[in-house]
């Protein structure tokens, strides 16, 4: 048995059509139908029903799955393991993130890893939405949250602290609020997400309790990126995370308005975590990837 047509397959499996699986090896899809086509013929058996609008696993097809993703896995782990005792970290590592995450934290410290690894190769998969870490074959998740369902090891990288932000050219034009109920006479640029509410959330200490401020909705926008910039432009006052704007309070493009006083659009135990599959053997380039972005996240 071709065990490149196996691989195919449950590539096809898990990312539900011939198209997408062509898209990630930069082929015709028309190959990939090729191939599935005689792991059937080699079978005898019908992997999946085809039809114009949708692409699904037989009976047969998941039976098959269930018995040869064991299989695969451990050919995968085998390879990984013979490759760390030979050699330094190498291969393909997945890692997805959020965009903004992506874009301001970790893309910028991924040169000093490929700098230490050149023979890891790097596949970043920014997105806002939650993947399906076993299924996409993530190896390493950076989350906002650590809730996941399955065989994971989560640990902490760092807080995240919220900080009221403005530009200096909004502070000039409006004033600056010398306290958080303030907020209710300055425009707000919002993060128009649902778990992110409406209102923002100050408190002095960890012993105090909080207060719900809302500034007025001038401007709401679905990308944190997108509420930095706006922010910059000087459209109004932002909510957002420290590491989105380190670099931006530091060269005094955006003020922080409250230093010293903690705020939150969701709760005040936000952080950023690790998460990746729980196994028996621990790819190298894996816990070098994880050992990096925690020295990183310490500063060091």
């Amino acid at each position: 048995m071709d065990l490149s047509l196996l691989q195919t397959f449950a590539d096809v499996a898990r990312r539900g059509s011939f198209a997408a699986v062509a898209r990630d090896e930069g082929v015709d899809p028309s190959s990939v139908s090729r191939r599935v086509a005689a792991l059937e013929q080699a079978l005898g058996l019908t992997l999946f029903e085809r039809t114009t609008r949708r692409l699904s696993l037989t009976e047969a097809g998941r039976i098959y799955l269930d018995r040869t993703s064991a299989i695969m896995d451990g050919l995968a782990e085998a390879a990984d393991v013979a490759r760390d005792a030979i050699s330094e970290p190498s291969g393909l590592l997945r890692v997805t993130t959020s965009v903004a995450f992506g874009e301001r934290w970790l893309t910028p410290r991924l040169r000093a890893f490929r700098a230490a690894y050149p023979r890891v190769q790097i596949e970043l998969i920014l997105s806002d939405g939650r993947i399906d870490i076993a299924a996409e074959g993530i190896d390493v998740a950076l989350r906002l949250g650590p809730a996941v369902e399955g065989a994971f090891v989560v640990s902490k990288l760092f807080d995240v602290y919220y900080r009221a932000v403005a530009a200096p050219e909004y502070l000039a034009r409006a004033g600056r609020p010398a306290d958080p109920r303030d907020l209710t006479d300055h425009d707000g640029v919002h993060f128009a997400l649902p778990r992110f509410g409406g209102a923002w959330q100050f408190r002095a200490d960890r012993n105090s309790p909080p207060i719900a401020i809302t500034p007025r909705p001038a401007l709401a926008i679905s990308s944190a990126l997108a509420v930095r910039r706006a922010a910059l432009e000087g459209m109004g006052v932002a909510l957002l995370a420290d590491w989105t704007i380190a670099e931006d309070l530091e060269a005094g493009r955006l003020i922080d308005l409250f230093p010293g006083v903690e705020g939150s659009a969701t709760d005040f135990d936000a952080a950023i975590w690790t998460v990746y599959p729980s196994r028996a053997h621990l790819p190298a380039r894996v816990r070098a990837f994880v050992d990096h972005v925690k020295t990183c996240a310490r500063g060091e």
